[in-house]
């Protein structure tokens, strides 16, 4: 892992286990959408990115995420909530950029409302 350490908003590249599934796989970028306050455990909590594609459309379960400086993405992507995982520090390969903190909080309000979560 890089030396500095993945936090929240943060886009890195990840080594994803083996997949079943629909599930995704491979080194590919994910963003970091864990507290801060847990930056010392040594485990994240991630949505993985993947290429947008238009069929994307209209899915609940996809943010559009567009390239810029800041971001470090190569493609236009969408950030799968449905896909969001806890993950070792280990698997970090590389820092990439970070989000903005209002797309950050979008893909959090996604996860909330995929596990259906009322306070």
């Amino acid at each position: 892992m890089a030396s500095d350490s993945p936090t929240r908003g943060d886009v890195w590249l990840l080594r994803l286990p083996r997949a079943v599934g629909a599930e995704l796989q491979r080194d590919r970028p994910v963003v970091v959408i864990s507290s801060p306050a847990l930056d010392d455990a040594p485990i994240r909590i991630v949505v993985p990115l993947t290429t947008w594609r238009a069929e994307y459309l209209g899915q609940l379960n996809k943010l559009p995420i567009a390239v810029n400086e800041r971001n470090g993405l190569h493609a236009e992507s969408a950030a799968d909530f449905l896909q969001v995982r806890s993950v070792s520090t280990e698997r970090f390969i590389r820092r990439i950029g970070a989000l903005k903190a209002d797309q950050v909080e979008e893909i959090v309000a996604g996860v909330v409302i995929a596990i259906d979560y009322r306070a």
